[in-house]
């Protein structure tokens, strides 16, 4: 079974789920490194990505790399299995850049906290959503860490939507925002959105698609394509009767930090102009995907969708731009003085709420 990853969290699926992660080695872990396993993973990579990644074209760069650099005994006197998942993952970046396709350590990104190297436990992440009610009068107010589709933060989101509804404004903190799949956005765009319509097309290469079946999301509703895709149009279908949230005015916080399926909400909010994008230009991440058993202790991340909002071409290597560009640690500051609420009051609520995750772009 294909693991998909969604963020940091790591779901097992009979079919793919949305992968939107930026895949690094695990920290604090200490593997015993084998050179002929090692090569064996790097072979295998370039078969997965060759049939997988969602570019035919680039898949044979890629590929046709890895395996010259192997034959040229170009990972040989490597001593530590760490420090070769990274060099295998800057020699595909070298190729095209991409902001998920990564070789790790088996494990990857883990939601639990690891034991550091001669220290103590690392701080388990944040939760999914934080610090939801209503931040001023009228303003109701909510943070995402990631949109990871657990039961209970869905209802919780829910529940918070119906409780604060007729709030003349709503304020969606993304600037930590890690990425995710569809069922959060899936629980705001029908009280959002007056009329149905397509807010993002999803393209996964058909050869993955032919394996593993459709992206299981119900808000997805396949559509005409090339031979070479499996095309998924993301649909917004309204509550009836309509929610008042139609008629709030929405913020949408972002930083460098706020990537993947962060990024697909950002640049459906602005294609359908359904809210104001505060802060600075999104990580860049756009490309959806699985990570795969490698062997000798590795996986990898490998893209095999592309989004992008009907009519554009998405998002990945150059972000989403805000609206209004500010410095991420005053985007709030932001949205509240524009919502009505004074400027000195905007600050001390601009503390109080500040983020405890950073907010700036992820490296390798």
């Amino acid at each position: 079974m294909r693991k998909h990853v969604l963020a940091v969290a790591i779901l097992a699926a009979a079919v793919p789920a949305m992968a939107q992660a930026a895949a690094t080695a695990p920290a604090g872990e200490i593997a015993i490194y084998d050179a002929a396993e090692a090569k064996k993973a790097v072979a295998k990579l370039a078969d997965e990505i060759e049939k997988t990644f969602v570019f035919p074209d680039v898949a044979k760069r890629y590929a046709a790399a890895l395996r010259a650099k192997l034959a040229a005994g170009g990972y040989d006197g490597f001593t530590d299995s760490v420090a070769f998942a990274r060099a295998v993952t800057a020699d595909l970046q070298a190729v095209a850049p991409d902001g998920h396709l990564a070789m790790f350590l088996d494990g990857g990104p883990s939601p639990q906290p690891r034991a550091a190297q001669g220290g103590a436990p690392v701080a388990p992440p944040p939760s999914p959503m934080e610090r939801a009610g209503m931040i001023a009068p009228g303003i109701a107010f909510v943070r995402f860490n990631g949109f990871y589709g657990q039961p209970e933060t869905l209802k919780a989101f829910a529940e918070f939507l119906d409780r604060t509804a007729g709030a003349k404004t709503l304020i969606i903190d993304a600037r930590t925002h890690r990425g995710g799949g569809l069922e959060e956005m899936d629980v705001l765009f029908p009280r959002i959105f007056a009329k149905a319509q397509p807010v993002m097309v999803m393209d996964t290469r058909a050869s993955v698609a032919a394996v593993n079946g459709p992206l299981p999301f119900r808000s997805l509703v396949k559509v005409d394509a090339p031979a070479e895709l499996a095309r998924s149009e993301h649909r917004v279908t309204p509550v009836s009767p309509a929610s008042p949230w139609v008629n709030a005015k929405i913020y949408y916080l972002v930083s460098p930090r706020t990537a993947s399926a962060a990024e697909h909400l950002a640049s459906s909010f602005k294609g359908t102009k359904r809210a104001t994008l505060i802060g600075d230009t999104t990580a860049g991440a756009g490309h959806y995907g699985g990570a795969v058993k490698l062997g000798g202790g590795y996986s990898a991340f490998i893209p095999f969708g592309h989004s992008y909002f009907p009519g554009d071409k998405g998002w990945e290597g150059t972000g989403v731009t805000p609206d209004i560009k500010v410095a991420p640690e005053r985007a709030l500051v932001e949205a509240l003085t524009r919502a009505g609420v004074a400027p000195a009051e905007a600050e001390a609520l601009s503390a109080e709420y500040m983020p405890t995750g950073s907010m700036a772009r992820r490296t390798r």
